[in-house]
């Protein structure tokens, strides 16, 4: 893998942009909101977070593909790309609940091959590069290189799903699967740290609504955690491609009861 950085220096900036969040968060004004043309909102804390990422991606003369900027459908004749996501978690923001994140993911070929999840909150760094392992930094502990769970039965697993999208679909699921423990969350990024670290075993989302910034960078470092990410069909996800949106959902685990959460989705 031939990329002319050290994963030091985007780790520095991703935390840049992660703590310049955390500033907004906890000032007493409340944070300007915007509207997409979903109706979706941005706050200031995606456009200035972005704003860092993209400054510190520049040297390397990278097409970026991001939330909170158009597409530049340039990209696609390129190997190596750029997927950030700004602020991921803008709701759960928005609702003064800590479970937001920064991503840079690095793609070659259509596959990750870097990837980088700043929680400000908590002051916890995942990342992770190809056949190099992933790894936890948080605030002054020592490095924790990471393993997913053991865990081999659905019924014995500790279930992630969506705190602000939960569908009648995946209510439908919980109820069939029958693990043992089902904790809402916001970031997709932290949900997939948390199974990275062993602290869940598994995720869903049935939404066709999620894309590809939104779990590049949680991809490769939970494929280096041991763990597994598909899509709902067993799919694997293939990166820089025209369509931004994952229309068939997101599996993680930590591969080892992966098979058994597909099977509850023919």
């Amino acid at each position: 893998m031939d990329f002319p950085f050290k994963i030091e220096e985007i780790i520095a900036f991703v935390k840049e942009a992660g703590d310049k969040i955390l500033e907004i968060y906890k000032s007493k004004g409340e944070p300007k909101i915007y509207r997409k043309k979903d109706n979706s909102p941005v706050t200031e804390a995606d456009l200035l977070s972005q704003e860092i990422l993209l400054k510190g991606l520049k040297k390397y003369g990278w097409r970026i593909l991001s939330e909170e900027t158009k597409d530049d459908l340039s990209r696609l004749g390129e190997d190596k790309i750029g997927i950030i996501d700004p602020l991921d978690g803008t709701r759960e923001f928005l609702d003064r609940k800590e479970e937001f994140s920064v991503m840079v993911g690095l793609v070659l070929k259509g596959e990750p091959v870097l990837g980088v999840i700043y929680n400000p909150c908590e002051e916890k760094i995942y990342f992770a590069q190809k056949d190099k392992g992933a790894y936890l930094k948080k605030k002054r502990e020592t490095l924790v290189k990471l393993e997913v769970s053991s865990i081999s039965s659905l019924s014995e697993a500790h279930l992630l799903v969506t705190r602000s999208h939960f569908s009648e679909l995946e209510r439908e699921f919980v109820q069939n699967c029958k693990v043992k423990k089902v904790t809402p969350m916001g970031s997709i990024g932290i949900k997939l740290g948390q199974i990275a670290e062993g602290k869940a075993d598994c995720y869903i989302t049935t939404s066709n609504k999620t894309s590809q910034w939104d779990i590049c960078a949680p991809e490769i470092i939970l494929r280096e955690a041991g763990g597994k990410v598909t899509d709902l069909k067993g799919k694997n996800f293939v990166y820089n491609r025209k369509e931004v949106k994952n229309p068939d959902g997101i599996v993680a685990s930590n591969g080892k009861i992966h098979s058994q959460l597909l099977l509850y989705f023919p």
